[in-house]
């Protein structure tokens, strides 16, 4: 129900706290980009219909989840 530009307006708003999350915690620039722009991309391709008011606990979930996810393979290499 989200329209494009609510969608590309939420994720320019949420860009930048994203990436500074994203390196507190894994320590790598490249990487927290890497697991920003798959958030995204995640939140765009499987929940871009849902309400303006859900995407952000729901791209924060996402965020969370690709975060637990790097640490998850890079513990396997």
């Amino acid at each position: 129900m989200a329209t494009d530009k609510e969608l590309t307006d939420f994720l320019k708003s949420v860009e930048k706290r994203a990436f500074k999350r994203s390196v507190y915690h894994v320590r790598d620039e490249e990487a927290a980009l890497d697991i920003v722009q798959d958030s995204m991309m995640k939140l765009a391709e499987h929940y871009g219909d849902k309400p303006p008011n859900e995407l952000p606990m729901l791209f924060q979930r996402i965020l969370q989840n690709t975060i637990h996810d790097h640490f998850r393979r890079s513990k396997v290499r």
